[in-house]
């Protein structure tokens, strides 16, 4: 059943947290309870380290990546609580054993701010130089020096995935739970979790929720298949023609939304895209919306932002039959998290492709060619020159192609507008039912959580149409 409420948006607060360095004890095991919600939802606050000078931090949650800048006052080591503990532990996906590297891991005293319940344009938070924080490795792994204490807020975060748990730090080396690291598996503001709210195209055969469900959002049956009505996401009909994305207010209920494959292709009047339909994808984006259309939903793509790629054959870009390729991993930190996979998730077995080959892939059922991506140049508040183009993730040869089937081209991309991203795939992700996930699927996955990005400024304007 689709959502029908929608809750405003409030200013971004700003935090601090006590820095800290750890020294190794004995072990302690956490235990703890659930943070309770706050007040209305509120835009994200992220937290970061620095050491005791005058700097301050702007944390990206949702590619890991920080930069900093001058601070108002500054620290001393005499305004600084000397560490007495350390936390370790791995943060997990919501099954509980896909790691995920890049997360935000971070005590404080206080709450974490609530993810707002509808789309919202993500700001960085500037915090003053004794804020705390440490990112996960690419195996999810985390170590996190902080001050012992009763109650206090262990924070994990991942784009909107978040989750506040209430705990007692020990002195010394406290080793963290895993089902208190791991990122949330359902909205749930009373217990401190949240997770972004999804809407999916209802379609075959690329069914996204499979996908979905198996990273934890849902039950799935002995085939690898979602279990109807476990979903913790909103599935909405490919019979609907389109309608819901013709409705923006409706679109806006959400941070995630996919239009994978052939949920497009027997709608009236397709391939074509309606102008105002068009507008209102870029307007959910512009507003910091997540997009996400695969293989023959092309046009979901071309149709919004047609400055941002070329399609080979752009008169008739669906290629049949699909093709099989042996891509390249072409983003490094995509690869490492790859790299650094436990065994088996690498082979699932089953006769799916595995991840013993990389950074080579073997990706299955690709119906586009992408001809080129662009440079996408806007200028930001300060007039300097900003590349909101796509970012190749995955490249191939596009071997159906007539024209240079050998080179090898962007297979998965994705670019910025305004305060959201969009992202796009040449193949699909989940056609077959199967246990595990298979590597275009990891691969998935990895690009939902790497564009929940916030800005350390206002957002680059939108670029002209066309």
């Amino acid at each position: 059943m689709m959502r029908a409420s929608m809750i405003p948006m409030a200013l971004i607060p700003a935090v601090a947290l006590a820095a800290a360095c750890g020294d190794d004890n004995d072990a302690t095991f956490i235990t703890g309870t659930s943070s309770p919600t706050t007040s209305i939802p509120t835009i994200p606050s992220t937290t970061s380290s620095t050491a005791a000078d005058e700097t301050m931090t702007v944390l990206d949650v949702g590619n890991g990546s920080a930069t900093e800048g001058m601070a108002e006052g500054g620290c001393n080591g005499d305004d600084i609580t000397p560490p007495n503990a350390m936390l370790q532990g791995t943060v997990y996906a919501p099954n509980l054993e896909i790691p995920i590297s890049g997360a935000l891991v971070y005590v404080a005293d206080q709450a974490a701010d609530p993810v707002p319940d509808e789309v919202y344009c993500a700001e960085c938070v500037e915090l003053t130089c004794d804020a705390n924080y440490t990112l996960t490795e690419a195996d999810g792994s985390f170590q996190l020096p902080a001050v012992a204490g009763v109650g206090k807020h262990l924070v994990v975060q991942k784009g909107q995935f978040l989750r506040d748990v209430v705990i007692d730090v020990q002195e010394g080396s406290n080793v963290v739970p895993p089902d208190q690291s791991n990122l949330p598996g359902e909205w749930n503001p009373a217990a401190g979790m949240w997770i972004p709210r999804i809407a999916v195209y209802e379609t075959d055969p690329d069914q996204v929720f499979n996908v979905l469900a198996k990273f934890g959002l849902g039950e799935v049956s002995a085939s690898g298949t979602l279990i109807p009505g476990t979903e913790r996401f909103d599935l909405v009909p490919d019979t609907d023609q389109g309608a819901f994305m013709d409705d923006l207010v409706a679109m806006s209920q959400y941070h995630i939304i996919f239009v994978p494959c052939a949920a497009t292709k027997f709608w009236i009047g397709a391939p074509g895209v309606p102008a105002q339909r068009a507008q209102n994808i870029r307007d959910y984006v512009e507003a910091g919306g997540k997009w996400y259309a695969t293989d023959h939903s092309n046009e979901y793509i071309e149709a919004p932002f047609p400055q941002y790629q070329e399609f080979y054959n752009p008169a008739m870009p669906d290629i049949q039959p699909a093709y099989d390729v042996s891509g390249t991993i072409a983003d490094p930190e995509l690869l490492a998290w790859l790299e650094a996979l436990p065994p088996a998730l690498k082979d699932i077995g089953g006769g799916n492709p595995n991840l013993y080959s990389l950074p080579s892939v073997e990706l299955r059922l690709n119906y586009t060619g992408i001809e080129t991506v662009h440079d996408v140049i806007v200028q930001d508040d300060e007039g300097n020159d900003v590349n909101v183009g796509h970012h190749t993730w995955v490249t191939g040869p596009c071997t159906s192609c007539t024209t240079d089937p050998a080179t090898f081209r962007a297979m998965a991309v994705s670019g910025g507008w305004g305060c959201g991203r969009m992202m796009y795939s040449t193949f699909e992700n989940s056609s077959m039912a199967h246990q595990g996930l298979n590597p275009q699927e990891l691969v998935l996955l990895y690009m939902i959580l790497e564009i929940g990005v916030c800005h350390d400024k206002p957002p680059p304007p939108v670029p002209p149409v066309g």
